[in-house]
């Protein structure tokens, strides 16, 4: 009952969202699109992958040309080169003249040092507050209906300091996750493993009827999966309402041996541990491993797409986060949040920031909604049983491009943006029905209670638990991967790592981050 209750999307949700806010926030003040001004504002921020695959800007795309056309606002679009956002970002503070529309992770102290309270007050970007409650209608009646987000996204000071990218959908803060090759199993009279044993058993299985390395992932970047079954996941979490540091916990020894054992089996593949480019897709299609923890469409729908090809029978499918015990409830998984720290600030520099303010509330209002999400009514999509249904330019592109790049052409849904991400777009976008189970395999466990939510250390802490945290996390990283290989004695080893993590200043980090949960509980 509860599955079928998630796949009722929430289609034309801005409509009944706005209703039910209307009631306060009409004081603010309502705008007419598109808008009688020659404003025209500089936008910054990184190119997403959907769109550098097949345009240089999206000034290029139908959805960069239709903003500014149904808004009335001129925008000039500026994207940092690949890989040099953060060099580029802090060359554009020392220099001190700011972009009028920032995309960039405000929400996370190491964007700004000191965190969104402290680009306030140096001026880099601006707060939010009065702009939103005065002249965005849209935003405003949105925050005010779902007092859950509108918590995420200001600061313990109830300063609000962008326009936020939000998820419609909770099941679909889940896109992350273990997955296995369910025809292999098939073909071994095996089940989808739950448990550690299973997984090791189903993984042995593999190795011995001709899979190379059964299991990678991408270390550095998506996580240790089966750490989530010993409770110490990859950074804090939420335990009986505090935070704590997973990998700091006695239970990480356990997750280590267990690791080098399966290391020294052969079961994991040895080459997600030298960084450098992510090959887990090009494995998986190719048989060379068989099961991975990665997202839902990058990875899953992708590779079972490809795939199928060459071996109809290839099927890619999502297991539960592993627990220990067969029966238990996960109580850990991948979730970001529905607010997913994506967004765009106004800069402290703007010269018009009520113009901007209301350029960027066009976003949440319903007509911005379906522009954002689908793009232009009639070439990408069209209305069918009064939903927004896709039509083949994004479903059967003609030029043959992946459907995120199809997207990306007409709409922003496939990344982040000043908009609702709907969940009619994350159904669809999600061909693959394997696809869309992942999301519900996923998200059926207890991470919205153990996963720490968008918090705000003050100026001086952001500085403090900055320092800390990425020192430890190289360590943290770096021990992993040796303890694992077997170049550092787990047994010999783990009291002098756990001594290293309290001189980098865990006690101090988790501290921080405690008072922040505190006072986010208390907003």
């Amino acid at each position: 009952m509860k599955r079928m209750v998630g796949r009722r999307v929430l289609g034309f949700a801005m409509a009944s969202v706005m209703a039910m806010g209307m009631g306060t926030a009409a004081m603010a003040e309502e705008t007419t699109y598109p808008m009688d001004t020659d404003a025209t504002f500089v936008y910054w921020g990184e190119l997403n992958s959907s769109v550098s695959a097949n345009f240089n800007s999206l000034a290029d795309t139908e959805i960069g040309k239709d903003w500014q056309e149904k808004t009335g606002v001129t925008i000039e679009f500026q994207h940092p080169t690949a890989g040099q956002a953060t060099e580029q970002f802090n060359l554009i503070i020392a220099d001190g003249d700011y972009p009028d529309l920032w995309h960039r992770n405000w929400s996370s102290s190491s964007t700004y040092p000191g965190g969104p309270e402290k680009a306030i007050a140096d001026g880099v970007i601006l707060d939010l507050t009065d702009l939103i409650n005065d002249y965005c209608p849209n935003l405003k009646a949105f925050l005010e209906a779902n007092p859950d987000i509108d918590r995420q996204v200001k600061t313990d000071s109830g300063k609000y300091y962008v326009f936020p990218s939000i998820k419609e959908i909770d099941e679909g803060c889940t896109c992350m996750g273990p997955m296995i090759r369910k025809d292999l199993l098939e073909e071994l009279d095996l089940e989808v493993p739950e448990t550690i044993d299973e997984w090791h058993d189903v993984l042995t299985a593999f190795k011995e009827n001709g899979v190379d390395v059964p299991l990678s992932w991408n270390f550095g970047d998506k996580g240790k999966t089966f750490g989530y079954a010993y409770g110490t996941p990859e950074g804090f979490v939420v335990d009986d309402g505090v935070c704590v540091y997973g990998p700091s916990k006695a239970e990480y020894k356990d997750y280590l041996t267990t690791m080098h054992q399966w290391y020294e089996e052969g079961l994991l593949d040895p080459d997600m541990f030298s960084g450098g480019e992510d090959q887990t897709n090009t494995k998986l299609a190719s048989g060379k491993i068989a099961a991975t923890m990665a997202w839902a469409g990058g990875t899953l729908q992708t590779v079972n797409t490809l795939a199928k090809e060459e071996n109809p029978d290839f099927n890619l499918t999502a297991a539960k986060w592993p627990v220990l015990n067969k029966g238990d409830e996960p109580q850990y998984g991948f979730r970001n949040t529905q607010f997913y720290d994506g967004g765009i600030a106004i800069g402290g520099t703007c010269e018009d920031p009520v113009t901007a303010a209301k350029l960027l509330d066009y976003g949440y209002s319903e007509e911005g909604y379906m522009m954002f999400n689908f793009g232009e009514e009639g070439v990408s999509y069209t209305i069918e049983d009064g939903k927004p249904v896709y039509t083949d330019e994004i479903l059967n592109n003609p030029e043959g491009w992946p459907i995120s790049q199809a997207i990306a052409k007409y709409a922003m849904a496939c990344y982040n943006g000043p908009f609702v991400q709907s969940g009619d777009y994350q159904m669809q976008y999600f061909q693959d029905p394997e696809a869309i189970n992942a999301m519900y395999t996923w998200n059926d466990c207890n991470s919205k209670e153990t996963t720490l939510p968008t918090v705000s250390p003050t100026e001086d802490e952001s500085y403090e638990y900055a320092t800390i945290i990425n020192e430890m996390s190289t360590y943290v990283e770096e021990m992993t991967t040796k303890f694992i290989m077997g170049t550092e004695d787990i047994e010999t080893g783990f009291d002098a790592y756990l001594k290293t993590l309290d001189q980098f200043g865990l006690e101090r980090a988790t501290e921080i981050l405690n008072d922040a949960l505190a006072r986010y509980n208390a907003r």
